[in-house]
């Protein structure tokens, strides 16, 4: 029997179901490039091994930056600070990784890895999920 393990509450809602709330609405967001690269796939598409999608490896760099593109124009509101670049808001970002300036191949792979963290995390959740499910149907 599996051990009650402690959350801490955040708000009113626990961290891990505040965490799949945000993963769930991830889901339908740009996450890839379906696999002929003609348009963007959602998370949920780049999870389905059903639907056929460049790794995000395979992703040339006008690729990322359109994606980061418009991941970026998704975003209600972006604020950030950069050594070096000051700060940056929604406009700036998009402007910068259209351009595939410094401060927009940075962004580019912050974006980059907060998709693989994304994708690692979306697998996880599901793994745990089938699991789960599986443990009660018997």
């Amino acid at each position: 029997m599996a051990k009650n393990k402690k959350v801490k509450k955040v708000g009113s809602m626990t961290r891990r179901r505040r965490t799949n709330i945000l993963l769930e609405k991830q889901r339908e967001i740009p996450a890839g490039f379906h696999s002929d690269g003609s348009r963007a796939a959602t998370l949920r598409e780049v999870l389905d091994p059903d639907v056929p999608t460049l790794q995000l490896t395979d992703l040339t760099l006008e690729q990322r930056a359109k994606l980061v593109a418009k991941r970026l124009e998704l975003q209600p509101s972006i604020s950030l600070a950069m050594v070096g670049a000051g700060m940056i808001d929604k406009a700036r970002a998009i402007n910068e990784v259209k351009r595939k300036t410094q401060v927009g191949k940075l962004l580019i792979e912050i974006e980059h890895q907060m998709i693989a963290n994304l994708i690692e995390q979306a697998k996880k959740h599901d793994a745990k999920y089938r699991s789960a499910s599986q443990r009660h149907r018997k």
